[in-house]
């Protein structure tokens, strides 16, 4: 195994003695070194940094920080294979899945280079001044001359997400939109993979020395209890906070902002069940093709994903042949491991849930490892799936105080919804209140269905899929990823593609001032 490099602790002054270790996702077992919890003064004199940088990198050239973005690039791209390796060990995902995801990092990089190149964020508008304005006769008032544009809020602190170590994470996509738009990046390093996280870190460091960045452009913390997540949104030197994870961990700093003396936006993308639905006539004409999409889908990252496909509302006269084929395909699944020990616990309960709730059916449970198993890990877990009928689903509020549509176990593990016609499906639809995405199979002759559904998948989707699966996402100008809670805590924004470069600039009005003295216009 590559080691990994540990960060510099000299520049503070004292070390901090509490310390954890990342794990081997296929065998459960800690890997030396350990990281170091970050204390107060390491939290200080990054966000004093950055709070240094503030001005220095808004009023950089576009060019200049388009060229950091690029070279993050190349220098990962110098490093892939001991970043690959270590990723792969820390999560337990396959290597070809590390792969594709390290290159969405990088391009990702390299679009938001060219975005920022070409000021895609900078949207200005001017009213002309009018001296002789008459708003009625005989009344003058003049107007002002008005300019408004949009400029940077200052240091952003980013939380990245267990389940995209690379491409929502160190280099993220909160990351790129707050360097292209001239923001300073704090970044906490996520406890599952800090190795991985430290590799980042040290390509960014080296890329913003070797330009000539000021040194508060890009830090990185490690830590792994709440209370150096929750110092590092109060401190008032952050200005934004980027987050993916659970529901709980967001709305803790959100709570965290709100106790600030000045609250800051945090853009939070959180929980979501997916659902899909199904028509009869779209399985009729097509049940093979959908039952392995399906499968698949649910399976990709080990169910990881935050769009996997959690929920599936299909008419109950036209499931048997689905669930066989589904189950077929299930079966022929072998376990991978799941990202850390707290998430095996985690979907055991889950499951373990689901099995309890009278009327639930076990449809398929793969493989759950424990210690004893020779050829997989304590941590591996098979593709679980179970049914319930729409009435119960609806109704029963056991596992989740807004029923069982709601509840959502991170893993492979999904639930389908039996129900007895469309009206009951639209009925389903309707309970759903966030949710990042929403899918839609229909047939031929689902013309009047679709027309029905939509309008009700708008009041909760962020991204609605036609024919398709939710897993899987373009990186571009109409991506949306986000949506009501609990999907995002601001459904108004999107943490991925073009338009997440929106989140850390703020409008500014400028009245009467002459061009030449506002700076950059």
């Amino acid at each position: 195994m590559t080691d990994c490099p540990q960060p510099d602790r000299n520049e503070v002054g004292t070390a901090a003695t509490e310390m954890f270790y990342a794990f081997d996702a296929a065998t459960g077992q800690p890997i030396e070194p350990g990281f170091a919890e970050a204390t107060e003064a390491e939290i200080d004199l990054a966000a004093t940094r950055a709070a240094d940088a503030r001005e220095w990198l808004a009023r950089s050239e576009p060019a200049r920080r388009a060229e950091l973005l690029e070279q993050v690039a190349d220098a990962m791209e110098a490093r892939q294979s001991e970043i690959v390796q270590r990723c792969v060990t820390e999560t337990g995902y396959l290597p070809e899945r590390v792969v594709g995801e390290f290159r969405r990092a990088t391009g990702q990089l390299r679009v938001f280079a060219k975005l920022t190149r070409d000021r895609y964020w900078d949207q200005r508008q001017i009213a002309a001044a009018d001296p002789k304005r008459e708003l009625a006769p005989g009344m003058i008032v003049p107007r002002p001359e008005m300019r408004r544009r949009l400029v940077p809020v200052g240091p952003v602190a980013v939380f990245g997400a267990c389940n995209f170590p690379l491409a929502i994470s160190v280099v993220g996509n909160d990351f790129v939109a707050a360097i292209a738009v001239g923001c300073p990046v704090i970044v906490k390093s996520h406890p599952s993979h800090p190795g991985t996280c430290e590799m980042l870190g040290q390509v960014v460091r080296e890329t913003v020395e070797r330009l000539g960045f000021p040194a508060g452009t890009f830090a990185l913390l490690h830590g792994r209890r709440p209370e150096t997540s929750v110092a590092l949104v109060q401190h008032p030197a952050i200005a934004a906070v980027g987050f993916t994870g659970s529901p709980a961990g967001g709305r803790a700093l959100a709570e965290a902002i709100l106790r600030r003396e000045r609250p800051i936006p945090i853009f939070a993308e959180l929980g979501s069940t997916n659902p899909v639905f199904i028509t009869a006539s779209a399985l009729d004409e097509r049940c093979e093709s959908i039952a392995s999409g399906f499968a698949e889908s649910l399976r990709f990252g080990n169910g990881h994903m935050c769009t996997k496909p959690g929920v599936l509302v299909v008419p109950k006269d036209a499931c048997d042949r689905f669930v066989e084929q589904v189950v077929s395909v299930m079966a022929q699944q072998a376990p991978l491991p799941l990202l850390n020990g707290g998430v095996a616990e985690a979907f055991d309960r889950g499951t373990a849930d689901y099995r309890s709730v009278t009327g639930v059916q076990t449809l398929y449970e793969g493989v759950v490892c424990d210690e004893s198993e020779q050829a997989f890990g304590p941590w591996h877990r098979g593709p679980h799936w179970y049914a319930v009928d729409a009435s119960t689903a609806m109704e029963n509020h056991e596992l989740h105080r807004s029923g069982l549509l709601h509840s959502e176990t991170f893993g492979p593990v999904s639930l389908l919804v039996q129900c007895r016609n469309e009206e009951e499906m639209l009925a389903v639809a309707k309970q759903f209140h966030g949710s990042l995405t929403t899918s839609l199979h229909r047939g031929s002759d689902d013309d009047a269905f679709t027309q029905h559904w939509l309008p009700i998948a708008e009041r909760f989707a962020g991204r609605i899929v036609y024919n398709g699966w939710p897993t899987g996402m373009e990186i571009g100008p109409a991506t949306q990823h986000g949506g009501p809670y609990p999907a995002s805590l601001d459904g108004n924004s999107t943490s991925v593609g073009y338009a997440s470069l929106q989140r850390f600039v703020r409008p500014v009005c400028y009245q009467n001032w002459p061009e030449e003295q506002v700076s950059g216009w």
